[in-house]
């Protein structure tokens, strides 16, 4: 796979060329449909979602990637992609202090969903529940995948594009602390 620069023809200038992340992934899963752009010296990888648990892991156990900083669904709607919501992975490798990023795009848009990284990252548990909560992506294998910000009832997904903000306005009343999770003390 080439880089944007290598296409243009100015070689060697690239961080992507260079980048040990880079040419481990590339070396670990040449047969895949890998796609890694840089801007601000930050690298993102593109990746399908069959391939997230096995870049994940491999990122986290060979690369030392071991802090997942955050992960967010977004609604692409008004972008002219091929599928309508991805979600963004912020990795972070402390003794190198380098990040790198993952966007994965969910293959149905009726449907949105991909597999949890639980397994990977127990961080993303949170992570998750914020993104099919606000957004409507499901991820497959999450251990209590909930609605976590919206009120018990509540229709819709806030944070997609096309979401109805006339709508009739949220009654947000309190709820009982769930049995199992620890209780806030006053």
């Amino acid at each position: 796979m080439q880089s944007q620069i290598e296409d243009e023809g100015i070689a060697g200038n690239n961080i992507l060329d260079q980048d040990e992340d880079v040419i481990a992934l590339k070396k670990n899963f040449h047969s895949s449909n890998l796609l890694f752009f840089e801007y601000l010296d930050q690298i993102t990888v593109q990746i399908s979602p069959s391939e997230l648990l096995s870049v994940s892991d491999f990122l986290l156990k060979e690369r030392n990637f071991k802090q997942l900083s955050f992960l967010a669904g977004v609604d692409c709607l008004e972008l002219n992609l091929e599928y309508r919501f991805k979600v963004v992975y912020s990795l972070l490798d402390f003794e190198r202090s380098k990040r790198i990023r993952l966007e994965v795009f969910c293959e149905n848009d009726l449907m949105p969903s991909l597999p949890s990284v639980c397994s990977v990252w127990t961080g993303a548990n949170y992570h998750e529940s914020e993104a099919f909560d606000l957004v409507g992506i499901h991820f497959e294998g999450h251990p209590n995948l909930e609605r976590i910000f919206t009120p018990e009832g509540f229709e819709g997904f806030p944070h997609r594009k096309d979401f109805d903000v006339s709508s009739e306005t949220v009654e947000f009343s309190f709820r009982p602390t769930p049995d199992g999770k620890p209780s806030a003390k006053e």
